[in-house]
């Protein structure tokens, strides 16, 4: 029997960060993804707690692990204004969630961390929104195809802890947000909105959709992505 195994993609952001020293905490094997040179180089200051794995090594992974926890913190746009993003660099994002899937098999449960704007993205943020929504079907499908379990959480604003009781409760602290895909692992498949932000984000844009229908609006669109050279396909589960 060997030891559960926690997989960081995107271990330098700040969410990824306490993930790592979370699992590390708690005794647990940790493996951090480098996705490129500059990722590696920053996650050797972590030591030998840490394994770093980046494309070149994947091969490494070997032996059967009893459990695997794959948390997929970056992937696709970092900024809800970012409208540019590199498909060859996501493409090797989902290559990697593909082989950490392939060795862990049935025993991985993968956790998506997507935002609340890919449920109900505004005008000005439809390109975030729809990159979200295209990650979060590649990686689940990809889940599906080697029987692993999958889940994703949907947080409004991520912030570090503060001493402003409203803004904690408002918004995510780090350590919060971190606890909550932890969880989100350890149990069966589940999709859940988190935070009080991300809840009104919600409510608000429903209202707007029931004002819509009710006063009519013109207008409809269709779009079409790829990664890889794949298509987006439909995302029907949202």
């Amino acid at each position: 029997m060997s030891e559960p195994v926690t997989v960081v993609l995107g271990p330098r952001t700040r969410l990824g960060a306490e993930l790592v020293r979370n699992a590390v905490a708690r005794g647990e094997r940790v493996i951090a993804l480098a996705r490129h040179d500059k990722d590696a180089e920053a996650l050797a200051e972590l030591g030998g707690a840490v394994e770093v794995i980046d494309p070149p090594t994947l091969g490494s992974l070997v032996g059967q692990p009893d459990a695997v926890r794959l948390h997929v913190c970056a992937m696709g746009p970092v900024h809800t204004w970012q409208e540019q993003v590199d498909p060859a660099e996501v493409a090797r994002d989902l290559s990697m969630v593909e082989a950490v899937l392939e060795w862990g098999g049935a025993a991985a449960h993968v956790v998506q961390v997507s935002s609340v704007v890919a449920l109900a993205p505004g005008p000005d943020r439809r390109s975030y929104g729809g990159w979200k929504n295209l990650v979060e079907h590649e990686v689940r499908a990809a889940a599906q195809r080697h029987g692993a379990e999958f889940s994703v959480v949907y947080p409004g604003r991520l912030v570090e802890r503060s001493d402003g009781r409203i803004k904690n409760l408002l918004h995510t602290p780090y350590p919060r947000a971190a606890s909550l895909v932890e969880k989100s692992g350890s149990k069966a498949p589940t999709a859940r909105v988190i935070g009080a932000d991300a809840r009104i984000w919600l409510l608000v844009h429903g209202l707007k959709v029931m004002v819509r229908g009710v006063v009519g609006s013109g207008g409809t669109g269709q779009g079409r992505s790829a990664v890889g050279g794949r298509p987006a396909g439909k995302q029907g589960e949202r």
